[in-house]
């Protein structure tokens, strides 16, 4: 469940897999998280009663020339997913975000993988939002 904290003075409490919503307002910073060939989970949370609007962002923090797979679930159900093709091309870099809206009462999961290689590499994710009623 999304933690809520109430009045401007909520501080950060540090990265994790959860979605922390201030009033209006929702982010979650998944921190760093190693991803091998293993599909591994960069957020993971449940929303309340409202809806969120949502920007939602995926970093590969080494330059490892390795090809990553990423998904999103929406109550165990995948509902987008991306290949980041980097070992077959010249270079390609990962979106600004990917804008999505979340219903009421989802289980959220961002994950990624490996696909060229058992090695952990480094990953962040984060998801920043607007809640509706």
């Amino acid at each position: 469940m999304a933690k809520e904290a109430i009045g401007a003075n909520a501080i950060f409490s540090g990265p994790q897999k959860g979605l922390t919503v201030i009033g209006k307002h929702c982010y979650g910073y998944s921190g760093i998280v190693g991803v091998t060939n293993v599909e591994t989970d960069l957020l993971d949370f449940s929303t309340g009663k409202d809806y969120i609007s949502s920007n939602l962002q995926v970093l590969n923090g080494t330059d490892s020339n390795e090809d990553f797979l990423y998904k999103v679930y929406f109550n165990d159900v995948l509902v987008a997913q991306w290949h980041f093709l980097y070992a077959s091309t010249i270079h390609q870099t990962l979106p600004n975000a990917y804008k999505i809206i979340i219903p009421p009462n989802t289980t959220v999961r961002v994950t990624g993988a490996n696909t060229i290689s058992g090695t952990s590499r480094n990953h962040s994710a984060t998801i920043t939002g607007k809640v509706y009623e």
